[in-house]
């Protein structure tokens, strides 16, 4: 049974989802300079206000919400085992959300063709998204054996959730497996390209 706080923690995910999908049908169907907060907000049935309560700006409306929070990869990672191999550590990690990554993607089309239609929303929200997760996780990764220096740990993290973002992106559109689409994109990583 949901408890008070989960239970508002939902309605507020809920009612955040809900004025990302107006934003995102205005920005669709009239066009990027449609979707002002004003009209945003008529279509979510709320005040500018509090739209303003969900989101800084309508351009964070009108990107997808992460998949996951940079907290929880480095948590993933600092739960592998301390003498294993980074890049295996990575797989392991990115393996976990990749599920998670692919159904989100599935789920949110609208927001593809969004990011089809208008790449530069898209490249603003993964810049800030992998800015943060490699903050976050860059430490754990640098601390780990068999890491060289501070460029090899950058190019570790980078490397593999650009092996995430293809192998996903590859299986949304041939509908191959995504594990073997990730396994294809390690063996790659791993010998040089």
């Amino acid at each position: 049974m949901e408890s008070p706080q989960e239970r508002r923690e939902r309605r507020r995910a809920e009612k955040r989802q809900a004025i990302r999908m107006a934003a995102v049908k205005i920005a669709l169907d009239d066009g990027l300079e449609a979707a002002t907060v004003e009209a945003i907000s008529t279509a979510a049935d709320i005040s500018p206000r509090t739209f303003f309560n969900y989101f800084a700006s309508k351009e964070e409306a009108l990107v997808m919400e992460p998949v996951w929070r940079p907290d929880e990869l480095l948590e993933l990672l600092e739960r592998r085992p301390g003498d294993e191999p980074v890049f295996q550590s990575l797989q392991a990690v990115i393996r976990t959300v990749a599920v998670r990554v692919r159904q989100a993607w599935q789920d949110m089309k609208p927001f593809g063709e969004l990011r089809r239609r208008h790449p530069e929303l898209a490249a603003r929200a993964a810049a800030v998204d992998e800015t943060k997760v490699i903050e976050t996780i860059f430490e754990a990764v640098r601390a780990r054996p068999g890491v060289t220096g501070r460029m090899h740990a950058r190019l570790l993290i980078i490397g593999s959730f650009g092996a995430l973002i293809s192998a996903v992106q590859e299986s949304l559109e041939t509908g191959e497996a995504l594990e073997d689409l990730l396994d294809e994109a390690f063996t790659l990583l791993e010998n040089g390209l």
